[in-house]
């Protein structure tokens, strides 16, 4: 009796210690117990067999020992199961904050990761409405009678009735969510009074959660040597508040724990975002640069670039192309002959007819064009029309032989603008021809060089600046 009762305490200590479910050998000890308890007292309720024993009048509080098992088992099972539910939860938000940067870092611009952070914020706080109040607000798109006043914008949203809601709400405690935004702590949560209520214990709670978003920056080196002794600062990005209206409960310590989580690894995204972008403007100053450069050595194409891209931006507003197509246009106008800076000199400059060899080789051109800007991220909405703005209408121009409406919109553009600037500047073959002749060339070529319709929108475009009349 005493070596099975020694036996089961261990057992059940190791077991404790282990955390484990119940083995099969402490089942046998207990059982052990049961029979060599049973075999010294006869069965109550006329009972004939120790298997058939009730271990509630089991002798030497062997039912007692039995219940301390049950309660160490049951408190093992409830520390597990609490342990469980803490691991899972930890799990979960580091699983959301994992998924909201690779959103974030998804999107190619710093307006779009902005948003994109806050769509991800607002989902996991379950917030009614938000606000950014910063330098970017003006990066974010909005309508002219959505902006309410400058640095600050709602967010968010996603039909005009939401942003009515959220707007009303601002003008309401525009003064609370102010003070708050100025504020220079990491987080911060404050509890606005929505029913008015004497001496509202909030403790540490709050309907009111601003983030500040900061980010490790430099400015992008101009040399090696800048690159080694270029100094870091935190960069202030803004703030992000968001709220929960009087039909919610305020946040609770987790859920402000989890918004500080995917603020602090989105704003680590949002500066690489804007890091790259500033190495992305330094590089498009560098090829402007070069474009300017290699226009300077020769006086005929001086300024050409700059021409076509107002030319071509002046067509496609006149097409009513949104104020993204114009910028694309612009960026291809400056940057479409980027490649002669890979043709021979003597074929730039010649005075007299090209022969066979040297115009091949001129044809070259848009495709060492196309070479020299690809790598370039910002730069991929243009590239086709680079590479495409000396194809013919009818298919019998270069580099691929494209025809029709099978050559981008952005080339066709191109196209007009640049011919249009070739027929009325001097080139070293030839003078300058005058707009009225300029024009009889165009229509001439309209249907086989280039689109009869953009030429017929040019010319009357052409006709309503009166040019050439």
């Amino acid at each position: 009796m005493n070596t099975s009762k020694e036996k089961l305490r261990r057992m059940l200590l190791d077991l404790a210690q282990s955390g484990e479910s119940l083995p099969s050998e402490l089942t046998a000890a207990i059982e052990d117990e049961y029979v060599a308890a049973a075999s010294q007292e006869p069965f109550p309720h006329g009972l004939d067999h120790p298997d058939q024993a009730d271990i509630y009048t089991l002798p030497d509080g062997i039912s007692e020992k039995l219940d301390e098992i049950i309660h160490i088992f049951k408190s093992i099972g409830s520390e597990k199961e609490e342990l469980a539910g803490e691991l899972l939860s930890s799990y979960n938000h580091l699983n959301t904050a994992f998924d909201a940067t690779i959103a974030v870092a998804g999107n190619k611009n710093i307006q779009q990761a902005i948003q994109t952070l806050i769509d991800e914020i607002s989902h996991a706080v379950d917030s009614n409405y938000c606000y950014y109040f910063g330098a970017l607000a003006d990066k974010f798109p909005q309508r002219p009678d959505e902006k309410i006043e400058p640095g600050m914008v709602i967010a968010g949203t996603r039909t005009p009735e939401e942003w009515k809601k959220a707007h009303k709400f601002y003008r309401k405690y525009k003064t609370e969510l102010n003070e708050m935004s100025t504020v220079e702590n990491e987080l911060q949560v404050r509890m606005i009074d929505y029913q008015g209520t004497p001496d509202l214990d909030h403790e540490g709670r709050g309907n009111v959660l601003a983030i500040h978003l900061n980010s490790i920056e430099s400015e992008p080196a101009r040399n090696q040597s800048q690159a080694l002794n270029q100094p870091w600062q935190m960069a202030k990005l803004g703030t992000l508040i968001f709220v929960r209206n009087s039909g919610k409960e305020p946040f609770q310590a987790v859920e402000m724990n989890l918004a500080g989580m995917l603020a602090r690894m989105g704003s680590a995204v949002l500066g690489n975002i804007i890091y790259a972008d500033k190495m992305q403007q330094l590089f498009l100053e560098t090829i402007t640069s070069l474009v300017r450069a290699m226009e300077a050595k020769d006086e005929y194409t001086s300024g050409h670039s700059t021409r076509v891209a107002e030319m071509a931006c002046a067509l496609a507003r006149y097409n009513n192309l949104n104020e993204t197509e114009v910028k694309q246009l612009k960026w291809a106008g400056q940057l479409h002959d980027i490649g002669k800076i890979g043709i021979r000199d003597d074929v730039l400059r010649k005075t007299g007819k090209l022969t066979e060899e040297e115009f091949a080789h001129i044809k070259t051109h848009p495709v060492l064009s196309h070479k020299v800007l690809e790598p370039l991220e910002a730069l991929q909405g243009i590239l086709a029309a680079v590479r495409h703005h000396h194809e013919h209408y009818d298919g019998g121009g270069y580099p691929d032989g494209l025809a029709g409406e099978d050559i981008p919109l952005r080339a066709r553009i191109l196209q007009i603008a640049d011919v249009w600037d070739a027929l009325t500047s001097t080139r070293s073959y030839r003078g300058a021809m005058s707009p009225k002749e300029a024009k009889k060339i165009m229509r001439a070529e309209a249907g086989t060089t280039m689109d009869p319709k953009l030429v017929a929108d040019f010319l009357e475009m052409l006709a309503d600046q009166g040019i050439g009349d």
